[in-house]
């Protein structure tokens, strides 16, 4: 399932790829046809000139992000093309322009345990963005079910006709279920509120309990039950019912997120939905 919220934390563990093996990675997908065309080229250059790791990676959904470290807890998603996103990060060091897009490559895991790249995307397709920019890209090559695919990014950051690329991420993995359950609506019942593109206002406190209310998409059914996790949480909380409240404590002043799946009678859950809030 995912994060709602679209992930929304960035609290992604930061294990990444060494260079060398991204590069290899790229060189794959291109060997294969799988990177378009352009006349742009890679430049050798060294650490000091290279952008940063991206940040927030992972499918979005909701006001959120998802993105399921853990290889044997794969999230679920709806879409065989889902929406993968990320934030993207210049040079720690440059305070000039930057020209940055982000790279994202999907491997599928084959009967071994060994990986086979599927498709690699940039976002955006065309121009540029600044630095600290969240980009989106939905993926134009169809997924398969009951396969595991993983997903990562890097950042590229332009420079006339040469392009330097960042260390990747940590993986996302996930597999593609269009029949499990849609991503749920969360309904916050206060104090906090749900943080938008315009307004993510702290409310409540460290100590304030607030409730959330889970149900399923418009027109999903049955429903049984949810998983959720909170930043914080080490592990999913499942909860019964096809509608379900629960009261959450934050313990500090901090920006929050809340992850939820449904569950169906056949005991799959599906996507997540994820949202964001700020406490004060």
């Amino acid at each position: 399932m995912l994060r709602v919220g679209m992930y929304m934390n960035n609290g992604y563990g930061k294990s990444v790829l060494p260079k060398w093996h991204l590069k290899s990675r790229l060189g794959a997908l291109a060997a294969a046809g799988l990177l378009a065309l352009t006349p742009l080229g890679m430049a050798h250059a060294d650490e000091r000139n290279s952008p940063a790791t991206p940040t927030e990676q992972g499918i979005a959904g909701g006001s959120g992000v998802g993105c399921a470290e853990d290889e044997s807890a794969a999230g679920t998603v709806g879409s065989p093309q889902p929406r993968l996103t990320a934030r993207v990060h210049g040079q720690t060091d440059d305070s000039q322009t930057a020209h940055l897009r982000a790279d994202f490559t999907v491997d599928s895991r084959n009967a071994d345990g060994s990986w086979t790249p599927v498709t690699a995307t940039l976002a955006p397709s065309t121009g540029f963005v600044d630095d600290g920019t969240v980009v989106t890209a939905t993926l134009a090559t169809t997924l398969s079910p009951d396969t595991l695919y993983r997903m990562n990014a890097a950042t590229r950051s332009y420079a006339g006709s040469q392009y330097t690329v960042s260390a990747a991420t940590a993986f996302c993995y996930f597999t593609v279920d269009p029949t499990a359950p849609q991503a749920p609506r969360i309904i916050y019942g206060g104090p906090y509120t749900e943080c938008t593109s315009n307004d993510c206002t702290a409310r409540g406190g460290a100590g304030i309990p607030g409730t959330f209310t889970f149900a399923p998409a418009e027109g999903d059914s049955p429903v049984i039950g949810y998983r959720y996790k909170f930043r914080t949480d080490a592990t999913w909380t499942h909860v019964s019912g096809s509608s379900a409240t629960i009261t959450f404590t934050p313990p500090s002043r901090t920006f929050e997120t809340l992850e939820v799946a449904a569950q169906d009678v056949l005991s799959r859950y599906g996507a997540s939905t994820t949202t964001s809030f700020m406490v004060a």
